[in-house]
């Protein structure tokens, strides 16, 4: 197999897309190729403007380039704007330190001349390397990159996209594209994991102390298999928009399922709309109120599609209907063995987790109304009749305001950031979707959500067979049988828990009193100007005793107990612990003064986690003193 075949069968496993235009390629036409007395020297000439690729010897630029990169060579992430010739990035993947290295390029010729020249089919396969078309690079694209690798958004500091050399200089507005694209994705990274850990203690808690009535509601197996077949999907938000949408609503509810968020509750009550479906999946208490405030008689017959992790005041207000609980994504709730519970709400809001129900569902079609994602121009944040008010959220002073392509184009709206990301997972699910759904919206306002069709409610309307009504939803219970034997499994997972929870803290404690210890000695010794004295022996072995710790990481128990719990903080830690330890050094006395940083970095860091670990333990009981 020649050198070409095996880079396209590597690419086939990794990029379909990319083999496919690449199948499509016979011969090079744009690009001529002229090779040196090495194989590594060889140049291109772009035929259209009589350009070479490299304006010297090829090798001696890829020579040059690999050694002014020296202070990257700790990175473990790359991202380079241009292919050229490949040889310079031949030379960077020897660098073992190097775990992921993204090229793109613009011109699908170059990536076929390159590959027919040097052998990366290893690296493709490995992931080390990441080649990409820049034509399909679009945000969904770029953000999937850091969904395969979690630990790149640890590097998020250190991420620069680097241009090859000047000739790429002419795709200049195409690089800036890309990079904001890269930019975006690192920022709704951060984002998403947040920075109060309590939020997450308190699902844990929630989850533990609701699994008694979890396990008696319809599983979410049994509820997807009722909703398959069905023809469209209606998504009610709570928008400024809403309002004028409602009497064409109440005319088509008889015909499409209509997946209403918890606040759009009361106010389709009020409009004489009774939704099939009303989801809720957030922690706090206040949500309960959109039940309190809606009249008994709505709930009849209704679905009450609830995560685990709602407030047991929620719970309460519901008095009639089915509860039927489901759990979200997170790394603890896997390991109750509670499977047909899971698993929806990944995205952040009651709308995202009615999108994915419906892909899980496979509905033919979806609608969104009152999915504005924005402020009105009066500066409403959501719908007249709204529970918390039509002004809830405030908009922003000039100076904070966040803008976005309005519905319809031409021109932007106001956004917050927390709306922001609910547009972004949006966007990333629909981009995701693994069927042909036709997602239309509706709203006529607000935000444009890209991977829709904007249509007028009325145009959606006429879409949606009216021919005969939909079938009801009729979900089954667990029998008493299966019921006790999931409440059992549920109370050896948590005991098992606290077991492995009280072990790894002990651990993890061990080391921070080392740590502590030694700094203490630092210190001393650093007021009493002897630091020479210091013994560099011990630093080493603290740290590969923090390098043992880290592992923990690696453990998917470890991880799924965990990581929601402690993300939050430990993740802004590492965003400045990376940065130390791809800090290049050029003598002894430099390496030491590393070391001693990186030492430094954790003493926090490992108190952060075992104390997040011991949060996690203290949730646990509380939430079993519920039972």
């Amino acid at each position: 197999m020649d050198i070409y075949q095996k880079n396209l069968q590597a690419l086939f496993k990794k990029d379909p897309l990319l083999f496919a235009k690449l199948k499509a390629i016979k011969e090079n036409k744009k690009y001529e190729v002229f090779l040196g007395n090495d194989s590594a020297n060889f140049n291109l000439l772009d035929k259209e403007t009589n350009t070479p690729l490299f304006e010297k010897s090829p090798l001696d630029s890829s020579l040059e380039q690999y050694k002014n990169s020296e202070s990257c060579m700790l990175y473990p992430y790359l991202y380079y704007f241009g292919l050229g010739n490949g040889v310079f990035y031949r030379l960077l993947l020897g660098n073992g330190n190097l775990k992921r290295l993204v090229v793109i390029e613009p011109e699908i010729e170059i990536i076929f001349i390159v590959l027919n020249l040097l052998d990366f089919s290893t690296e493709i396969l490995e992931n080390r390397l990441i080649l990409l078309h820049a034509d399909f690079c679009n945000y969904n694209m770029i953000a999937s990159l850091f969904d395969m690798d979690k630990k790149s958004r640890l590097y998020a500091r250190m991420y620069d996209l680097k241009i090859f050399n000047a000739y790429y200089e002419r795709y200049s507005s195409q690089m800036i594209e890309i990079n904001q694209h890269f930019t975006r994705a690192l920022e709704h990274g951060a984002i998403s994991v947040g920075n109060d850990a309590k939020d997450a203690l308190i699902g844990i808690k929630q989850h533990i102390a609701n699994l008694p009535e979890v396990i008696k509601s319809p599983s979410l197996v049994d509820f997807v298999n009722t909703l398959k077949n069905r023809d469209t999907a209606i998504i009610v938000s709570t928008g400024p928009s809403l309002n004028k949408q409602l009497p064409l609503l109440k005319e088509i509810a008889p015909y499409a399922t209509l997946f209403c968020i918890d606040a759009s509750f009361p106010i389709l009550a009020k409009a004489g709309i009774k939704p099939d479906i009303v989801l809720s999946l957030e922690r706090v208490d206040l949500t309960a109120k959109f039940y309190e405030e809606t009249p008994l008689d709505f709930q009849e017959g209704v679905i009450f599609a609830l995560t685990s992790i709602v407030h047991k005041r929620l719970i309460q207000a519901i008095k009639k209907g089915v509860k039927q609980f489901s759990f979200r994504p997170f790394g603890y709730t896997n390991l109750f063995d509670l499977h047909q519970y899971g698993y929806v709400g990944i995205g952040m809001s009651a709308a995202n987790m009615a999108y994915e129900l419906v892909v899980h569902s496979r509905f033919k079609r979806c609608v969104f109304i009152g999915q504005d994602l924005s402020f009105s121009q009066s500066g409403n944040s959501h719908a007249s009749g709204a529970i918390y008010g039509d002004r809830e959220i405030k908009p922003k002073k000039d100076k904070d305001k966040i803008f976005i392509e309005k519905y319809g184009g031409n021109g932007e709206v106001e956004t917050t950031l927390v709306w922001k990301l609910f547009l972004e997972f949006f966007e990333k699910d629909i981009f995701n979707t693994p069927y042909k759904l036709e997602v239309i919206n509706a709203t006529e306002g607000g935000a444009r959500i890209k991977g829709t069709k904007e249509m007028p409610f009325k145009e959606a309307c006429e879409k949606i067979d009216k021919s005969k009504p939909k079938p009801p939803i009729n979900l089954n219970y667990p029998t008493q049988l299966e019921q006790a034997k999931n409440l059992e499994t549920a109370k050896q997972k948590c005991e098992e828990m606290i077991a492995y929870a009280k072990e790894k803290k002990t651990r993890i404690e061990e080391v921070f009193l080392k740590v502590a210890k030694f700094l203490e000695k630092v210190e001393k010794l650093h007021e009493e100007n002897k630091l020479e004295e210091l013994d560099f022996k011990e630093l080493e072995h603290l740290s590969a005793a923090i390098d043992n710790v880290k592992e923990l990481f690696d453990d998917k128990r470890f991880n799924a107990y965990f990581m929601d719990a402690i993300q939050s903080y430990i993740f802004h830690q590492e965003l400045h612990i990376a940065e130390i330890v791809c800090k290049k050094t050029d003598n002894e006395d430099e390496l030491r003064a590393k070391q001693l940083e990186y030492i430094y970095a954790h003493k926090y860091w490992l108190f952060s986690l075992a104390g997040g670990i011991d949060c996690v333990i203290e949730a646990i009981k509380m939430a079993l003193k519920e039972w």
